[in-house]
């Protein structure tokens, strides 16, 4: 049996990073998802110039903060306890 947080010798698999040049998942998609949304609405050389200019800005904070998109990303789906809509 192994602490918790340690990685599990089961299946090694299970225990590779996610996240690609440091990015998760969803921060490429939403990165994905605004260039193709300019490159469809007509802004072709702006889709083109902004992914990597998105990608490399997102790497650049990640470096700093590592966790602020995972955090921020987590912030979106919580409510407050006083929050006067959940009655």
């Amino acid at each position: 049996m192994t602490k918790r947080g340690e990685p599990s010798p089961i299946n090694q698999a299970l225990n590779r990073p996610r996240a690609k040049l440091g990015l998760d998942l969803a921060a490429w998609m939403t990165i994905l998802f605004v260039c193709v949304t300019a490159f469809l609405v007509g802004f072709r050389i702006v889709a083109v110039i902004s992914f990597p200019m998105m990608a490399g800005a997102a790497w650049l904070i990640v470096r700093k903060h590592p966790k602020m998109f995972e955090l921020w990303g987590l912030s979106l789906s919580q409510r407050s306890y006083y929050d006067p809509r959940k009655h």
